[in-house]
């Protein structure tokens, strides 16, 4: 190969330093962790670790986002008697964040009703 040929290298040509540099640089720069876990092919808890032990000093967690409906709605609604998953279904939101949304507002929640297996 001749200085004309490129090389082009993927991040896993680097050294284990070059790559610790590279996912620094990219992450002051404004990487999520998220997308640099993407890039490098690394689980986000490996590539938290590696950064921490490489000295980043790591962002804080953005607070979670507002819901998209009211949280009194989902109590209402709740206490109209319609399920936790049911409510999570309508508005497209997981099971725990309704039930942490419900227990914010202060709404006592009703037993499960899944079946329990009976002592024999």
């Amino acid at each position: 190969m001749d200085e004309r040929t490129p090389h082009y290298r993927t991040f896993a040509d680097l050294t284990h330093d070059q790559q610790d540099d590279l996912l620094a640089d990219l992450y002051a720069g404004g990487s999520s962790l998220a997308e640099l876990a993407r890039m490098s092919g690394l689980s986000y808890s490996w590539l938290r670790r590696r950064l921490l032990k490489a000295g980043v000093e790591l962002r804080s967690r953005s607070r979670p986002r507002e819901s998209p409906v009211p949280p009194e709605t989902l109590a209402e609604e709740y206490r109209a008697g319609t399920s936790i998953l049911a409510l999570a279904e309508t508005y497209g939101l997981y099971y725990k964040r309704v039930r942490e949304l419900l227990l914010l507002e202060g709404v006592e929640l009703r037993p499960s009703t899944r079946a329990k297996r009976e002592d024999t």
